[in-house]
């Protein structure tokens, strides 16, 4: 596949950094989550204060169910609020990388179709069925990998689509029986 050892060391170099990148993308992401719970915990905890403080300044059983609820709406609302962020960091950081090694891969890829090119014009004469099926062999293998690549694309954009539906959708609290 490699007809130079520089070949063979540039290959690995670029798959290093990849992986560099990879692993910096990754903890970006980690650094996001641990962000956004930061936040959540902060706000949970000042909600919460503020919530013991009202239920202790309730003068009757009333004002107490009332206050009981009352936070229920907000809560789901924050719950479904902080679960599309996480979705969002989690789906952000993951196109990130993909994108990253499908930029590999095409590389690899591109050298791969070079070096049978190069064995196909130095290989001995009869053995054009053995370059013809290793040929037909990548060709099947890309089409695979763009298909799976497609497929996977649209299944997330469907989830995406489902998610902005959810979060979209009005909440009118829980509906009574007919």
């Amino acid at each position: 596949m490699f007809t130079t050892p520089e070949q063979y060391l540039a290959a690995h170099k670029a798959a290093i950094d990849t992986l560099h990148a990879v692993a910096l993308k990754s903890v970006e992401g980690f650094e996001r989550m641990m962000e956004l719970q930061l936040q959540a915990t902060k706000a949970s905890m000042t909600e919460s204060n503020e919530q013991v403080k009202a239920l202790l300044a309730a003068k009757d059983a009333k004002a107490l169910t009332d206050l009981a609820s009352q936070g229920m709406q907000p809560a789901a609302d924050k719950a479904t609020t902080y679960a599309k962020h996480v979705y969002d960091i989690a789906r952000e950081t993951s196109t990130e990388i993909a994108k990253l090694y499908e930029t590999q891969m095409t590389e690899a890829n591109k050298h791969v179709f070079a070096s049978i090119e190069s064995m196909a014009k130095n290989a001995p004469a009869g053995s054009e069925g053995v370059v013809s099926f290793v040929k037909s062999a990548m060709a099947a293998s890309n089409s695979a990998w763009d298909q799976v690549s497609k497929t996977t694309r649209q299944v997330v954009e469907m989830a995406e689509a489902n998610v902005a539906a959810v979060t979209k959708a009005p909440r009118n609290g829980p509906r009574k029986a007919a």
